[in-house]
């Protein structure tokens, strides 16, 4: 028996997105074929606040991650006020 005689060609498929906010990757979205939502991996610290958060659509999590960076600015702006 092949190797590839053991794979399941109708395996569902992982879907796994990139999530950047401007030049800096934010982190990913993955879920698999069986799950309803994708959960965000962070991949800076950055952004950590969203690990293991859950979202419908990749774009949701890519409004959420710019929403952070968003605030965080506008944080850093009353400080400096």
């Amino acid at each position: 028996m092949s190797f590839q005689s053991h794979i399941n060609s109708n395996a569902p498929a992982r879907q796994a997105y990139v999530i950047e906010v401007g030049e800096t990757q934010a982190g990913l979205v993955a879920r698999g074929a069986d799950e309803r939502f994708f959960t965000f991996i962070s991949a800076s610290a950055a952004f950590d606040r969203l690990e293991g958060q859950r979202f419908a659509t990749p774009v949701a999590a890519e409004l959420a991650a710019r929403q952070l960076v968003s605030s965080r600015r506008h944080g850093a702006a009353r400080l400096a006020a």
